[in-house]
């Protein structure tokens, strides 16, 4: 796989593939929460910087945040400018992409991993 790979990218395929190999449901669970949850506080942080009349506080910034990437979006505070709006959309998508694609990378990958141990049980 690395020999295929131009030397700068190489490191980046071993720690994929090293992800890749030590894989588990607890890993893998840990892994979207604090995925999910990292998100979550930049997206407050870049929505704080972008828009600060509307999101007074971090504080303020990060319930959006959370309404927003869980897609529950009460609407108790909203972006009013061009560049808030457009993080915002940017949010959504995220939300509503973030766990269906990574669950199925890591279903992926412990899928492949559960086959190479059963080939390897048989021979």
């Amino acid at each position: 796989m690395n020999a295929d790979l131009p030397p700068r990218h190489r490191p980046f395929a071993r720690r994929l593939q090293t992800f890749a190999e030590r894989a588990s449901i607890p890993r893998a669970i840990g892994f979207i929460t604090t995925f999910a949850f990292a998100f979550t506080l930049l997206a407050a942080a870049v929505e704080e910087l972008v828009e600060p009349t509307t999101f007074t506080s971090y504080g303020k910034a990060c319930w959006w945040a959370v309404q927003t990437v869980s897609t529950v979006g009460y609407g108790d505070v909203t972006p009013t400018t061009a560049g808030g709006r457009a993080i915002a959309a940017i949010v959504m998508i995220f939300g509503m992409s973030l766990v269906p694609i990574v669950t199925s990378v890591i279903v992926a990958i412990l899928t492949a991993q559960w086959r190479h141990e059963g080939r390897e049980r048989q021979e």
